[in-house]
């Protein structure tokens, strides 16, 4: 699942929405029915006791429980008569492809229990979050990557794949590029090897990678050309044969655009 693993990694993007630190007052309530939230949730309890329901489950969320509810998982929760409880919360966006959980198969809870590593990175989430400084929202984004990793980490998974049964067919089409880069490639083409209509191979193709198939093929040229420029003395020319470009000019203006350098310029600036 090589090419899938690369094109999801290259294009996920975790969004923080919003997350704070929570204490239920005493006599307070915490309640809400039944629904399926547009973001992903998590919830890092610490003290305290609440109910909370997931996808039919019931939970007595306790102290040292982290819950992952996905985005479009329907959920409910509600406080316990006469109970508090205090938790650190986070509602986040996955892009390209929000279904992380089902990809990897991971659970909506794992007990951790009182983890410092978890407790910190909420922590700095939480006050990086509620600054506008630029360097804050880019460390925000970088502890929430690092919740997601440590949640599927501490899930303790046999193994852990981006993808399954469904997925194989769209690494097909991936390798398939891979292995085709220095002629044309049609999205007929492509959606032929799914069997699958062109227009709706399109929108799969994007779900799956968060790019189209021309993009996609595109980006793979640029990097095919790039590491040949880095890695040997051949031609430019050569170069551009094999990754299925003939015209110089729409070669030298779409490396440009990705690496704002001509293959030339660039050549010579790598091996200095």
């Amino acid at each position: 699942m090589k090419y899938l693993h690369d094109a999801y990694f290259a294009n996920l993007n975790a969004v923080c929405r919003d997350g704070a630190h929570y204490t239920l007052p005493p006599g307070q309530k915490w309640t809400v029915h039944e629904y399926a939230f547009t973001q992903n949730k998590f919830y890092y309890f610490l003290h305290g006791t609440c109910r909370i329901c997931i996808d039919g489950k019931e939970y007595i969320a306790k102290g040292g429980q982290w819950f992952y509810i996905p985005a479009g998982v329907r959920h409910s929760y509600s406080h316990l008569p006469g109970k508090s409880f205090e938790k650190y919360w986070l509602h986040f966006d996955l892009y390209p492809n929000a279904k992380l959980a089902a990809l990897l198969g991971l659970p909506h809870m794992v007990q951790v229990g009182d983890d410092t590593r978890v407790r910190s990175l909420f922590e700095e989430l939480t006050r990086a979050n509620a600054s506008d400084k630029f360097t804050d929202k880019l460390r925000a984004k970088a502890c929430l990557l690092s919740l997601i990793a440590l949640y599927v980490e501490l899930c303790r998974l046999d193994t852990v794949t981006v993808g399954g049964e469904e997925e194989q067919r769209i690494q097909d089409v991936l390798s398939y590029i891979h292995n085709n880069l220095n002629r044309p490639i049609a999205n007929a083409e492509l959606a032929a090897l799914c069997h699958m209509h062109p227009n709706h191979f399109i929108r799969y193709f994007a779900k799956m990678t968060g790019q189209t198939p021309g993009a996609y093929v595109t980006e793979r040229r640029m990097e095919t050309a790039k590491r040949l420029l880095e890695a040997t003395d051949q031609p430019i020319a050569r170069i551009m044969e094999q990754v299925g470009l003939q015209e110089p000019t729409h070669f030298s203006k779409l490396f440009r655009k990705y690496y704002a350098t001509t293959p030339r310029e660039y050549r010579k600036r790598f091996s200095k």
